[in-house]
């Protein structure tokens, strides 16, 4: 009812999120339609049913401006990651790129909005489009907390542009680092879902239980960058050359097909210094099954391969995806009596601190098993969390190589070796060197072996350009050269795939990600070098929002 006016009834109706026919609804959304309000009337809404009231909440009426477009800048100037002065610093590229366009936009601004999120019905609804963009922002965090906090703004941003996406509205999403704090790219953040405390370090007292891991959309799952915006894994940094300069970007398809156009200098903001690819998740889940996750790169890098591309030739070997799985690339090496070293080139993708890549190796037919460490430092002596979560059960073959403790933890030795280890992701090719000089002069068996637990899974595991200690060398163009796939070691229940020879056909790579109704953006439209090339992007991604 209004204040100082009669009270209204309103039936309400069912919203639900679009799933499989198969999968049940765990909830509805109730939603009810308030009419006869005129600008500046303040309204109290509750719900009632089934005898029981809500608790009300109170809301300004205003009025319309009629436009198609808003601008949401998320910039986060008032928080912690990083420090910034008073803004917005940004705003203004994406403005006169949209009146270059003949396009009039409102803008909302998170930080003088009391660093709230625009709600997807009360503000995103109005739109036709959205473009949502990030400046500097890293993690969104509350000024004065500590690194390793998010707060819960973070997730009610990108749940509410769920919403919005879920029925029909239309998102460029765009950053320096946007949307990278939903990835376990900047570690793991952690958030209250009270918004109440800051949680690292957790207040003494406090159940560590209360506070959840921002990665993935607050579940673990990542499934509004992956389903949504269409970015089933990113690459952060992919952008960029060893001297940490941006790479120009060409448009490859809609709706960016044959525009391109060159990052920082000129009159541009100059701040891209991060950037991001995204591999579609159509690669990964393909239309033909999965037609409503239909996604595809609309430009990528001016640069020589990718982060999934072969590092040389045409052919790799791949892991695949696969939940309990412990898959093993094997040979047996004759190491020179003065020693040697296995190199080869990797680029990886698993779920950080629980599925890892490892180098295993025995004497050829020996029983003293061990995990040997990379000479370049890309492996470390951590267990992750699978360890004290009890993956010994799933993999009997990790007890030789780690030890899970009486007190919970695991140590980094096991019955006949240690552990060496990396997980997470590795943001392009590495090089790799394993030292086999304690087998100087034997035979020695080697896997490249890649082990992971019940559930969730990211990318894989990639290998390339191979070379033994004696220089002999393969990128798999024509065969395995040598190696075997082998199957799991006893204990370990077979999987249900493994490694594969194959190119990259599977993996499109993009600098944006575009759906049906997103382009999702690995750098920030403001860092784009001129504003003729500004205007033009602009253009584009408008075509296709408002469509």
């Amino acid at each position: 009812g209004y204040y100082g006016g009669s009270l209204l009834r309103r039936a309400l109706a069912e919203e639900t999120y679009e799933a499989a026919p198969h999968v049940a609804f765990l909830y509805r959304q109730l939603r009810g339609m308030v009419t006869g309000t005129e600008p500046g009337d303040s309204v109290e809404v509750w719900f009632e049913g089934g005898g029981e009231r809500s608790d009300s909440f109170t809301y300004q009426a205003v009025s319309e401006t009629g436009n198609q477009v808003l601008v949401v800048a998320a910039e986060d100037y008032t928080g912690a990651s990083p420090d910034q002065a008073p803004g917005p610093h940004y705003l203004d590229y994406y403005l006169d790129a949209l009146t270059a366009n003949g396009i009039a936009a409102d803008v909302y601004d998170v930080d003088a909005r009391d660093r709230t999120a625009p709600d997807h019905l009360g503000v995103l609804s109005h739109y036709d489009g959205v473009i949502w963009y990030t400046g500097d922002d890293v993690v969104t965090r509350e000024a004065g907390r500590a690194a390793g906090n998010a707060d819960r703004l973070a997730l009610d941003e990108m749940l509410e542009f769920r919403a919005y996406m879920n029925e029909g509205g239309e998102v460029a999403y765009t950053g320096n680092w946007a949307g990278q704090q939903f990835t376990g790219n900047v570690g793991t953040q952690l958030y209250d879902p009270k918004d109440e405390i800051a949680c690292a370090p957790l207040p003494a007292g406090v159940d560590p239980r209360r506070c959840l891991a921002l990665r993935g959309s607050g579940d673990g799952t990542n499934d509004v960058l992956q389903y949504y915006f269409g970015g089933y894994v990113s690459v952060l940094g992919d952008g960029l050359d060893e001297s940490g300069n941006a790479f120009g970007v060409n448009g490859i398809d809609d709706p960016f097909a044959s525009l391109t156009w060159a990052l920082n200098g000129g009159d541009s903001a100059d701040n891209q210094d991060t950037t991001s690819s995204s591999v579609a998740t159509s690669g990964i889940l393909p239309p033909d099954q999965f037609p409503q996750f239909e996604s595809w790169p609309s430009s990528r890098y001016d640069k020589p391969g990718g982060p999934f591309d072969p590092h040389t030739g045409d052919q790799y070997v791949y892991s695949q995806i696969a939940d309990v799985s412990y898959k093993r690339l094997t040979r047996e090496i004759d190491v020179p009596a003065g020693g040697g070293s296995l190199e080869f080139w990797t680029s990886y993708d698993t779920e950080a601190a629980w599925d890892h890549l490892f180098v295993e190796a025995r004497t050829a037919g020996g029983d003293d098993w061990t995990t040997l460490p990379d000479a370049n430092g890309h492996t470390s002596q951590a267990t992750g969390d699978s360890c004290p979560e009890g993956w010994r059960e799933l993999h009997p073959q990790l007890d030789r190589y780690q030890t899970l403790n009486a007190d919970g933890t695991c140590s980094p030795t096991g019955t006949t070796g240690e552990w060496n280890a990396a997980s997470g992701s590795s943001g392009g090719w590495q090089q790799w060197e394993i030292d086999l000089s304690d087998h100087a002069g034997e035979t020695v068996e080697v896997s490249i072996a890649y082990a992971s637990d019940w559930a969730t899974q990211n990318l894989g595991v990639f290998v390339d350009d191979v070379t033994l200690p004696d220089g002999a060398s393969t990128s798999f163009e024509t065969g395995l050269d040598g190696w075997e796939i082998a199957g799991p070691p006893p204990g370990s229940g077979p999987n249900a795939n493994n490694y594969v020879r194959t190119d990259s056909s599977g993996f499109p790579v993009g600098a944006s990600i575009t759906t049906p109704n997103s382009i999702l953006i690995g750098f920030g439209l403001e860092g784009i070098s001129t504003a003729a090339e500004r205007d033009a992007v602009m253009a584009r991604a408008l075509e296709h929002l408002l469509d």
